[in-house]
């Protein structure tokens, strides 16, 4: 191998793991044929730098760096190349040009304080075959485009990081069906189509500028083996004919929007979703007419007063509820009639003195509750026998006077706070990211 650089370096030959995407066989693609040079100062490349037929991964740290086309030329089983944070400038992202072998790029946060507040689209007229995994991430990016006449210069890409740049609409760069997983959080997207990328399983879209989810403005429907949706922080007020034909669909984040309701009856024919997230919004009723499998339901921070024998009667596969930070005053006796095999229950910061008798009658592999910060004064307002199957019970930030041992089982845990008498909610508005980042 040979190094011809003007500059102080440190060389380490190691297994590498990958930072920027989490890949669990990073260290068999270097296979203890990895490169580290954290550079003290300014350096400048050249096809001559790094020579080495054996070289599989290199990761180069540096103030600023000038990478010169076919730097790596001489490098020809290079697999992984760690560029991040060199501020690079975004005409010069892809100076190196081909890289015939090259499978995980990691090419972001060039960001510095000078250009953040600038955009810029970058162009690619190099091709790299055999990438899959891309990282462009936090690079004031405002779109892709290609060199005219070239190929789609990824046409094997499955994962696509473009979070944190100032994206508004589709990309020119047309995205090989081959993408499976794509992360555009902290953007500038208000409408977005994605074309056919009918084999992407995950999807991204947090902190940016979407207020309603429809397909005159966001297009999931070529999405059909989507699998995990995440559109949280944004300012989404109301949906329409976007998720109901997401049938692969299994887990969907739609917090911290403007819904004031939610109409389960969109998610009706997703039968393989599981998970669903609506924490941090306005939603104060929830009543869910029409079957569903999902497993875990989480609430949080919204404002629910009352829960009804009929608002998860439908939700017989039901294993974790989270109704955290509402403003819930009442609890039907058979509001958890159907959930036999529920087995945690968060009812923490809300406004509630007592549960009527029998409400858990039928929920007996409930194993946590959480009634922590509400009004309840003693546990018999909660506790109408032993025979209640919890085994851990926060009740803390209650203003309890009293505690009767016999309606404790012996395999129950308490958690108390007798010290503190008023309660408190902890739904906190997450500080918009797309904003931090003009």
């Amino acid at each position: 191998m040979k190094l011809f650089l003007a500059t102080v370096l440190i060389v380490t030959v190691s297994s590498l793991a990958s930072g920027a995407i989490e890949l669990a066989d990073v260290a068999n693609i270097c296979e203890n044929e990895t490169l580290i040079l954290n550079l003290s100062n300014s350096a400048e490349f050249d096809r001559n730098s790094i020579v080495s037929s054996t070289l599989r991964c290199i990761v180069i740290r540096s103030k600023y760096v000038n990478i010169k086309e076919s730097s790596f030329e001489n490098v020809p089983n290079l697999k992984y190349l760690d560029l991040r944070r060199n501020v690079i400038s975004n005409r010069n992202l892809f100076s190196f040009g081909n890289i015939s072998h090259l499978k995980i790029l990691n090419l972001g946060y060039q960001d510095d304080s000078e250009n953040n507040y600038n955009s810029e689209e970058i162009t690619i007229s190099s091709k790299y075959p055999e990438l899959e995994y891309l990282d462009l991430a936090h690079n004031s990016i405002s779109d892709i485009r290609v060199y005219w006449g070239s190929e789609n210069p990824f046409p094997n890409l499955t994962h696509l990081d473009l979070s944190g740049n100032k994206i508004y609409s589709p990309l020119s760069l047309t995205l090989p069906p081959t993408l499976t997983h794509f992360d555009l959080s902290n953007n500038r997207i208000s409408k977005f189509s994605f074309g056919e990328l009918n084999n992407l399983l995950s999807l991204k879209l947090d902190y940016n500028n979407i207020n309603a989810l429809d397909h005159r403005y966001i297009d999931f429907k070529p999405l059909k083996n989507l699998e995990n949706l995440s559109v949280t922080n944004n300012e989404i007020k109301y949906m329409r004919n976007s998720i109901e034909n997401l049938v692969n669909l299994r887990y969907l984040n739609l917090s911290f929007n403007f819904l004031s309701d939610f109409d389960f009856k969109m998610i009706e024919d997703l039968h393989l979703l599981e998970e669903v997230a609506l924490d941090s919004n306005s939603i104060d009723d929830v009543s869910i007419s029409v079957p569903l499998n999902i497993t875990t339901l989480s609430l949080n921070c919204n404002r629910i007063i009352n829960i009804t024998a009929n608002s998860f009667y439908n939700l017989k596969n039901l294993r974790r509820l989270f109704l955290s930070g509402n403003m819930i005053q009442n609890i039907h006796e058979n509001s958890f009639q159907n959930q036999k095999l529920l087995e945690e229950l968060y009812l923490d910061n809300n406004d509630l003195n007592y549960l009527p008798p029998y409400w858990c009658q039928f929920t007996k592999k409930l194993r946590y509750l959480n009634l922590s910060g509400n009004r309840f004064t003693s546990l018999e307002s909660v506790l109408y026998d032993s025979n209640l199957p919890v085994t851990q019970l926060y009740f803390e930030r209650n203003p309890v006077t009293y505690i009767n041992g016999s309606v404790i089982s012996p395999e129950m845990t308490i958690f108390l706070n007798g010290d503190i008498t008023s309660y408190m909610r902890s739904c906190i508005k997450k500080v918009p990211l797309g904003l931090m980042y003009g």
